[in-house]
């Protein structure tokens, strides 16, 4: 989860935009993300400005419940990212915050305090425009290999995705396990994919590649998928193989698109409910084979 405090002076305006603007974009792309926002000169319990709800109305946001906090030194501890408004923002809290947390849009937002609708229309789609971008950038999918840290988040997708799921116990002990390769892939610092490979000698199997089903149809399995593969051609291994259920047509299709072909059948192979797996193997040439040129 990644949590973004958005701050300006009196938090009547532009933070509580840029606020329900992450909010907004956070629910349509479920991305984990919570937004707050908070003045360096707020009066607590100010109403958020009449045209500010009237701007973010058209968007079919509702500030009306809005009222002003002041900032505070325990808001900006436990906030990941501080949005600021403007460089002057940013400098007022360059003592009490990271630098690297700190976050000013190019040129800043200008106050539009006192104007008329239209400025602060105008202040909403900048905002708008800067954050969409901004949020492509820390929600980017990041695949590293487990950490301990990481070990619950890869528990909670066993229990989410399959019927005889792995114990968290069994996760951690993989952090120990030599022949293990276990990558994971998050989202705002959220694991919400992973994939176990097993490697002996020059053979590696995978022991489990699942993703949480509301970040399914993203491309987070073939990430995960090809950066195993690319980390067995690292190792020098011969092939990777693994089991699919017959029904799993989508794995299947991701598998074959990836190189996989069918070798074989395990009868019965899988629980709750009992069905029979393929076998799908992808051979890696060895690094001295000779390379055919056309």
């Amino acid at each position: 989860m990644v949590r973004v405090l958005c701050v300006c002076t009196g938090n009547t305006c532009r933070s509580p935009m840029a606020q329900a603007l992450l909010q907004q974009a956070a629910q349509q792309q479920n991305l984990p993300l919570e937004a707050a926002s908070a003045g360096l000169a707020a009066f607590a319990g100010d109403p958020a400005s009449e045209n500010a709800v009237c701007a973010m109305q058209e968007l079919g946001i509702d500030l009306s419940a809005h009222r002003a906090h002041p900032l505070t030194r325990y808001a900006l501890e436990q906030s990941d990212y501080v949005l600021c408004m403007s460089a002057r923002h940013a400098a007022a809290l360059a003592g009490l915050v990271p630098a690297e947390k700190l976050v000013v849009p190019p040129g800043g937002v200008p106050d539009p305090f006192g104007g008329e609708l239209d400025l602060y229309r105008q202040t909403r789609d900048r905002l708008r425009s800067f954050l969409e971008q901004w949020l492509r950038e820390i929600s980017a999918p990041v695949i590293a290999p487990l950490s301990a840290d990481a070990v619950p988040g890869v528990a909670a997708i066993e229990q989410a995705c399959f019927s005889t799921p792995w114990s968290e116990q069994s996760i951690r002990e993989e952090l120990q396990n030599g022949q293990a390769l276990v990558l994971t892939l998050s989202v705002c610092k959220e694991v919400v994919g992973y994939i176990g490979v097993h490697i002996v000698l020059d053979e590696a199997y995978v022991t489990n590649l699942a993703v949480l089903p509301a970040f399914r149809r993203k491309g987070y399995g073939r990430r995960l998928l090809k950066a195993a593969m690319d980390a067995c051609k690292q190792r020098d291994c011969a092939f990777l193989s693994l089991e699919v259920r017959v029904s799993n047509e989508a794995a299947k299709a991701l598998y074959a698109s990836c190189g996989f072909r069918e070798r074989g059948r395990r009868k019965a192979f899988y629980e709750k409910p009992t069905e029979d797996a393929l076998i799908y193997t992808c051979d890696f040439p060895k690094k001295d084979d000779p390379v055919c040129e056309f």
